[in-house]
Parts: structure tokens; sequence; C-alpha cells
């Protein structure tokens, strides 16, 4: 088996994550070859489209028909290296090294696993065994395995792809091309990899280039659309920049993938009342509500919800009930509707023209 190691000879531009290849477009699994190795050939395909889940499915699919086919163990574990998904990208190598024991490109690649679980010497000692049963040109080889001679540690841990993109966080502020330089190593080491991409979009807001950063979180959930908690933070980026109706979009999926989650439902009610579709907002508030009671966010949302756009009294509860958990904005809300410090009191008309007071203190 031959194996192509070109995937590590990357020239670094970070626009160039971003653009998707059109050169092949994904087929129905009811239209996929029903030979083994053609699966393989278009899940390679698919790879170098970045089409990861259609890449993933081929492999898979060729498994079914050939139980015994190294090559698919070997992508399988390629392709999960490269995602960040660890404990299954060995366990396919190994897989691929039980049925082809001499297969130099499989030990590389399990070492490479072990170095970004951090443990330098098994992967080096991996490494070596590769190089030395390569047959080919050893050259990516060794240029990879010079990556290991790069990472960070951070508080204490050597987690590489992690540590990375928090030192590109860090660096943001105060140098940015050495922020965009270690997202590069990172990207290198896993560009299907959708926490960079994450990394990616925050790094681009910092530069000030918001089209990038959109294109960037978007990338992320691409590569991992089942992912509930990436689908919230793109909505709550767009949020935060006024794009509501993509907020509603990715918050809507991220209730689909996770409905018990209460601050899912929060987000994408803030996106509906933006969107004037106050009975909707009021809907998932309470549902939120239902599901965390004591959420003081969730308490002030409902309160304000409850109060600006019905007038409801009910409002009052949960305004009081998120103030007194120490809530900033609920007692500022308090306030700006007339109620003093320490013993409120609310008033309002009653129908034969007298005045009513409420006295509530929190």
């Amino acid at each position: 088996m031959v194996m192509s190691y070109s995937t590590h000879n990357v020239c670094f531009n970070p626009l160039d994550w971003l653009e998707m290849p059109a050169s092949l477009g994904p087929k129905p699994p009811s239209e996929l070859p029903h030979d083994s190795g053609q699966l393989i050939k278009l899940g390679e395909q698919y790879l170098n489209s970045r089409l990861i889940l259609e890449a993933e499915l081929c492999f898979v699919s060729a498994l079914a028909i050939n139980p015994g086919l190294s090559e698919a163990y070997y992508w399988l574990g390629y392709l999960y290296s490269r995602q960040g998904r660890y404990e299954q990208a060995a366990l396919e190598l190994r897989n691929c090294l039980a049925a082809q024991p001499r297969n130099g490109y499989a030990y590389a690649e399990l070492g490479l696993v072990y170095f970004k679980l951090a443990h330098i010497r098994e992967a080096r000692a991996l490494w070596q065994q590769g190089i030395m049963l390569t047959s080919g040109s050893v050259q990516p080889l060794t240029e990879l395995l010079q990556h290991m001679s790069f990472y960070v540690t951070l508080d204490g841990e050597n987690r590489v792809i992690p540590n990375l993109c928090s030192m590109a966080t860090l660096t943001a502020t105060k140098d940015v091309d050495l922020a965009y330089s270690y997202l590069e190593r990172a990207y290198i080491l896993e560009p299907y990899n959708p926490a960079i991409f994450a990394s990616l979009a925050a790094l681009f807001g910092a530069d000030g280039r918001e089209d990038e950063a959109g294109l960037a979180w978007e990338e992320a959930v691409r590569l991992c659309p089942e992912d509930p908690d990436l689908q919230a933070k793109v909505a709550a980026y767009y949020l935060g920049r006024g794009k509501t109706e993509q907020a509603k979009s990715r918050a809507e999926k991220a209730v689909e993938l996770a409905p018990n989650n209460a601050s899912y439902r929060l987000l994408l009610a803030q996106a509906e009342e933006r969107l004037n579709n106050v009975i909707a907002a009021e809907t998932h508030l309470r549902m939120a509500h239902k599901l965390e009671p004591e959420q003081t966010d969730i308490n002030f949302e409902l309160g304000r919800l409850l109060w600006s756009h019905v007038k409801s009294p009910a409002g009052l509860s949960f305004l009081v009930k998120a103030a007194r958990a120490g809530h900033d904005e609920a007692q500022a809300f308090l306030t700006m509707i007339n109620i003093d410090r320490g013993r409120k009191r609310l008033f309002s008309r009653t129908d034969r023209g007298g005045t009513v007071f409420e006295h509530t203190a929190y």
C-alpha cells in the first residue's frame, strides 16, 4: 500500500482555510460505489475537498465491505487525528498495524497522535520506526517530525493543540502575527479540527476582520455540525453583531441538538425577541426557566420581557429573584422602573383612579 503524506506541506495563509473547493460535491449514500477500493479513492478525494463527514462515510463503508482492509483503518486514523479525536485515531491505527505490521506510515501517524497527547518519548520512537520502515521518500515524514520540536506548555500541561490555540488567544492583542503563527502550527497538525477555526474566528475578530471571523465560525460548524455548543457560540457571535436571523438559525440548531439545555433556549429567546417574536421568546424563556429556575440570566430576561412587552406584574417576581442573586442588570432594571434601593415600591393606577402601592424588598 502506497500512502500519500503531502498534507503537511502547507504554505500558511489563514484565508486559504476558508475556501471551499468546488471540484467535488458529495454523493448521496445510495450512490456510493460498492467496491472498497473505489470507496477509499473517493474518500481521499473528499478529504482533499475538506468534506470530512463524507470521507468518513466512505472509509467506514469500505470496512463494511472488507473488514480487514488496512487502508480504511489508516485513513480513519488519519482523519480522526486531524479532528482531535485521539482515542479513536489510535484505535484505528492500531487496527491498521494489526492488519499490516510493517506499515511505516501507520507508525508515523500513531506517533503523531502520541505527540499531540504530549507523550513525546513514545511519539519519537514510533516516528523513528515509521521512517525506518518507509521504503519511499521520507522527506514529508521528516518534516512533520520536526514539528515535534515545537509545542508550548501552558499551566503545567502539554496539550499541544489546545495550548497552541490558547497561546494564539493570549497573544492576539499584543502580536497578531505571532498569534497567527501559533494557529499555523495547530492547523498543520489538525486541519479538520473545528476548535482551531473557532480560535481563528476569535483572532480575526480581535484583528477587526469581522467578515473573515464569520467565515471561520461557519467553517468550524461545517466541520462539526452536530456539536450544539459550537452552534451556540456561532449564534452568540451573530447576536452580538446584530445579525439576528443568522443567530436565530444557529440557536435553533443548538436547541434541536440539545433541547434540555437552558442556555441554548435563552440564546434562542434573545434572537426571537430582537425579531419581535415576543410570544416565541416567552415560550423559550419559560422552558429555560423550567429547566434551570435559579439561573439569574434566565430570570432577568424573562422578567424584563414580561414587564417590557406585556406590562405583566408577573415579570417583577423574576426580576426580583435575579436581583437578589446579585444580577446587576436586574437591579438596574428595577431601579429604572421606579423602585429604590433596599425597600422598593411599584405603583399603578386602579380602575377607580386610585393608586396601589406594592412594596418589594430584594
